[in-house]
């Protein structure tokens, strides 16, 4: 989902599918940051430069919103990518989304622990060539 996410939808023609799909990023990088830098952050670096706008746009998108997923600010982004979410739904899919169940909470639980971390340090050392 995450290599869909950077490497094909951040490339969308659309400006809104790129910024929901670099908020979802900043969002889901806190479950395996160790492959969002080393798998995802990397190329999508070297992307930045890229001579095509829309794919430049992404890139940027994309790192900054996984820069801030990682440092532990991913839980002020997810409520906004919600609200954008629940524009496109129907009424009855947001009463379902809406509808608190017990997994839900356990989820909710262990994300705002995980989210509140800062990965950054742990992913990308002071120092390193890639932190520069």
């Amino acid at each position: 989902m995450l290599h869909h996410l950077a490497f094909v939808k951040l490339r969308h023609w659309e400006h809104e599918i790129r910024e929901l799909s670099a908020q979802a990023l900043a969002v889901l990088s806190v479950f395996n940051p160790t492959l969002v830098v080393d798998k995802i952050l990397t190329p999508l670096l070297a992307l930045c430069f890229n001579k095509t706008l829309h794919v430049r746009h992404g890139a940027l998108l994309g790192v900054s919103e996984i820069i801030i997923g990682l440092s532990g600010n991913s839980v002020q982004h997810r409520q906004r990518v919600l609200e954008k979410a629940f524009k496109t739904l129907s009424l009855k899919e947001r009463n379902l989304i809406k509808e608190e169940t017990d997994n839900q909470k356990a989820f909710q639980t262990m994300y705002a622990k995980i989210s509140a971390c800062n990965y950054l340090d742990e992913c990308i050392p002071v120092g390193s060539t890639q932190r520069n």
